[in-house]
Formats: C-alpha cells, sequence, structure tokens
C-alpha cells in the first residue's frame, strides 16, 4: 500500500480517502490512519464484496467482519462519513442500521451539516445508481427474502443516479463535498454543480497502469464504467480527486499500481510533499 497526498487550496480540514477495501484486512490502512490522524474519513463505497450472504437469513453486515471493523475503527480515529458504491448493491434497511451502529454517519443519497475543528462542513454522498435500481426492484416485490436474486432487467439499461437531492445540497453554506464512489458520473452529471470536492475510487487505477510517453504520465488499461484506455481511474483533476482504491476483487492482478490510501490537504496545512505515481 502507498500513500498519496494531495493538495486542493480551498480544504479547511485534512481528509482521509479510503476506498474499494472489498471486505479485506485493513490493519494497514488503520495504522497509517493512526500516524496520520486526518481531520476527517471518506470511505466512498465499495467496502463489500458483490455477492449476497453464505448463510441463508444473516445480513450482509454480519458476514462481512473485515468491512464492519474498518468502518468502526475508522470511527474511533476521525469522524468517518461513508457512501454506497456498486458493490454494495446489496444492501438492505437492516444492513443500513447496523452500518449506522458502528459510529460512522451513511450518506445515502444525502448530506448533512456539520463543524469539524470550528470548520463548517456539508458532506453529502451520492450512492451508486447500481444499489439504488437494485433497491427500487426489490421494493416492487412481494417476497419475504433477505436479499431477492435480481431480475436481469434491474440493470439492463445503465441506470443513472438519483441526483435531485444536490439541487438542495449545492445551495448549502460552509466548504461541500460529495462522495462520489463512480468517477465517471463527475462529466455525466456532476460537472457544472457548486460542489467543492468530489471523491470517488471505483475504476481500481485502471487495473494495469502503463507510462504513456505522450500524455507523459501513468495511465490505467481498463475500468468499469469508462472501458479501454479510461481517463478517470486516479489522481487529481481540479476539485475531482480519484483513489485507485485498497483491494483487488479480480483474477486480474494490479500491474504497476500498488494499493492506495489517500490523504487531501489544503496549501495552508502542513505537506509531505509526496506524491506516488
Amino acid at each position: 500500500m502507498v500513500e498519496t497526498f494531495y493538495t486542493v487550496s480551498s480544504c479547511p480540514v485534512s481528509v482521509a480517502l479510503v476506498t474499494d477495501t472489498h471486505d479485506w484486512p485493513a490493519a494497514p490502512v488503520l495504522e497509517s490512519l493512526e500516524k496520520r490522524q486526518p481531520e476527517l474519513i471518506l470511505i466512498a463505497g465499495d467496502f463489500l464484496y458483490a455477492a449476497p450472504p453464505r448463510v441463508p437469513g444473516r445480513l450482509k453486515m454480519q458476514e462481512s467482519g473485515n468491512a464492519a471493523a474498518l468502518l468502526r475503527d475508522c470511527a474511533s480515529v476521525a469522524p468517518t462519513y461513508v457512501s454506497i458504491g456498486n458493490h454494495d448493491w446489496m444492501l438492505n434497511d437492516l444492513d443500513l442500521e447496523l452500518i449506522s451502529s458502528l459510529g460512522v454517519t451513511l450518506l445515502d443519497n444525502r448530506f448533512v451539516s456539520v463543524d469539524i475543528n470550528g470548520q463548517a462542513l456539508c458532506i453529502g454522498g451520492l450512492s451508486s445508481s447500481k444499489f439504488t435500481a437494485y433497491r427500487h426492484w426489490r421494493q416492487s416485490q412481494q417476497v419475504s427474502f433477505l436479499y431477492p436474486e435480481p431480475d436481469r432487467t434491474v440493470w439492463a439499461h445503465r441506470p443513472e443516479p438519483e441526483t435531485q437531492w444536490l439541487d438542495t445540497f449545492e445551495q448549502q453554506p460552509g466548504f461541500r463535498i460529495l462522495l462520489c464512489h463512480h468517477p465517471e458520473y463527475v462529466p455525466r452529471c456532476l460537472s457544472n454543480r457548486a460542489i467543492d470536492l468530489i471523491v470517488s475510487g471505483h475504476a481500481h487505477g485502471g487495473q494495469w497502469r502503463y507510462y504513456s510517453p505522450i500524455r507523459r504520465q501513468w495511465q490505467g488499461l481498463y475500468a468499469p464504467g469508462q472501458g479501454l484506455f479510461p481517463k478517470l481511474t486516479g489522481g487529481i483533476r481540479g476539485n475531482h480527486v480519484i483513489s485507485r482504491g485498497l483491494s483487488n476483487n479480480t483474477l486480474i492482478p494490479r500491474l504497476n499500481n500498488p494499493p492506495e490510501l489517500v490523504y487531501i490537504e489544503s496549501n495552508t496545512l502542513k505537506q509531505s510533499n509526496r506524491i506516488s505515481r
């Protein structure tokens, strides 16, 4: 795991961005967080692995011990805010209640206004459309199962995220931060929004990273939602910070692409000035 440090000049607090842990053991992450002591921790989706529980009648969050430990331990370091990614699609209301009981603030298409160390913040979480599409479908079914198997039509057409609530969010006072697991949502529906900082994951750095002599930078080979040679796989673009994520949930190894824990600070805060490729 590498630590990457970015500067967002207007950000009034120090932030840790945690994404794509996929229920993996998070000891290195917690060791880094305890050492760095950020003022705010943002978990931008995919803290689970996308599969229903193995034991019928058991909650997904009860089975996902590493994910629960991550959320609970992060909350012991700093105020922690969590949004929902595509791998978290099966979460039901009981799972969401369990997540909230771990000491974190769950942001499921909603925002909260908070004061952190004297700084006014408004923090929102845009849920993955895979989660919201499945939730709407599940509510339409007359079944008693905790996790009914989704009909193939649920995701047949690429569903859009539910962005109506952002109209109110972007009018709030304070520094506005949005957790948005999917980086490809930003050019599609967020680029014209009055949001000060957007944080994402999902693309896993493009899985295989190679150096482009034309662009003079490292690039990813493939990302879900973007296809081959994706543009949004990691790094910082204006007010948009993308983490390459902290685990690997496929049989394809990460190449030139170590797991990444991101830290964000303003240029008025102490900087380490070390940015990994």
